[in-house]
């Protein structure tokens, strides 16, 4: 009996992965990334320093992602200014400011990539269409896109990303 018990589950564990390479998950890396809120949530730092004129003052952004709905989020940004070139040593934060809300319509993932298509709202009611996509489960990177979207497969979405510098991306702060 404990022979069968056991063939049992390797049945059903060959079952998941054959499922899993016909529905495109398991592309030979490692685990799927979060899609969808729960994998957007929290402070994400910006990879990238922004030098002032002069180079005498130097900028650096968060992006903080608060849950608003199941399928949407609040979108705020905290500022930090230092007084260098180089985003180093201390600094002085202003906000958070609250930008928005974006509502996420469709969410894809796999291990290379998870893509969060919406509509960003400003608070003076503005909208935009775009991608929030992970490189990897820390790296987040902002993308504009159309309506119709001018990046409607999860492909399209990680061409875009190839030729953004990971300085323009940013990490999630635990």
């Amino acid at each position: 009996m404990h022979g069968l018990h056991c063939c049992r589950h390797l049945g059903l564990a060959l079952l998941g992965a054959c499922f899993l390479a016909a529905c495109g998950g398991g592309d030979g890396g490692g685990p799927v990334l979060t899609a969808g809120v729960p994998g957007l949530l929290g402070d994400w730092q910006e990879n990238g320093c922004v030098t002032a004129a002069g180079g005498d003052q130097s900028y650096r952004r968060l992006v903080r992602a608060k849950k608003k709905t199941d399928t949407s989020i609040w979108y705020s940004v905290v500022v930090s200014s230092y007084p260098n070139g180089n985003c180093s040593g201390p600094f002085i934060s202003v906000g958070p400011q609250l930008l928005g809300d974006v509502a996420f319509s469709r969410f894809e993932s796999n291990d290379r990539l998870a893509a969060n298509w919406g509509g960003f709202t400003t608070v003076s009611h503005t909208v935009s269409a775009v991608v929030w996509a992970k490189k990897s489960e820390p790296v987040l990177c902002l993308l504009g896109d159309e309506k119709p979207s001018i990046l409607p497969t999860l492909q399209a979405v990680e061409s875009s990303l190839q030729a953004l510098p990971v300085q323009a991306c940013f990490t999630q702060q635990r």
